[in-house]
């Protein structure tokens, strides 16, 4: 009886130190586990407020002549006589083409080969509204192929509003549109919406 005495004192002595070893541990739990509610700044960036694009078309013709003197015994071909001029006028579609033309003269033994050579360029100048957020460090200017994603054409600094390039009007067979990203100081960004199509 003794014994039975003895067991269930010991497992009651083990009881209560399990309990009263597990107590405060839950109590400190419970205490590392009360933070205050966490908080997420928000804002946003103006795009800039207005874009516009003016687009046109310029061919250049170039007429170059050739003319060659052929030795009727060797057959060794010296060049005699060569010139060239080109003039540029706007157009309405992307025109390029190369047109030879040979014929004989004007001496003997001589052929005169012209040339004409028409090359089309893509002129764009674009302009923006500057963003009226603050901090503005610059804008990026994107292309668009076919009106999806945008790929980034050249960044101009906050005070500058506008820029100007002209391309080989190949470019056209893109269908492509143009936007404008304002740039923060801070990191934040807003795009534009697309502009039409350029076009001639």
């Amino acid at each position: 009886m003794t014994g039975i005495r003895r067991v269930l004192i010991l497992i009651g002595l083990t009881l209560l130190v399990t309990v009263g070893a597990a107590i405060p541990a839950s109590a400190t739990f419970t205490e590392s586990a009360t933070v205050p509610p966490a908080s997420i700044a928000t804002g946003t960036v103006a795009a800039p407020g207005w874009v516009s694009v003016d687009d046109y078309c310029i061919t250049r013709t170039t007429t170059t002549k050739r003319t060659v003197y052929t030795d009727p015994v060797t057959g060794v071909q010296t060049q005699t006589a060569y010139s060239s001029t080109w003039s540029e006028a706007r157009n309405t579609y992307n025109e390029q083409s190369s047109v030879p033309t040979t014929v004989a003269g004007p001496g003997a033994y001589e052929t005169t080969t012209t040339t004409v050579t028409k090359a089309t360029d893509l002129v764009v100048n674009l302009s923006w509204g500057a963003s009226g957020s603050r901090g503005v460090s610059g804008y990026v200017v994107s292309a668009h192929p076919y009106g999806g994603a945008g790929t980034a054409m050249a960044q101009t600094p906050a005070t500058q509003t506008w820029m100007g390039a002209r391309v080989t009007a190949y470019y056209l067979d893109y269908a492509a549109t143009l936007s404008v990203t304002t740039l923060t100081s801070y990191g934040w960004t807003k795009q534009s919406a697309q502009t039409a199509r350029l076009s001639c």
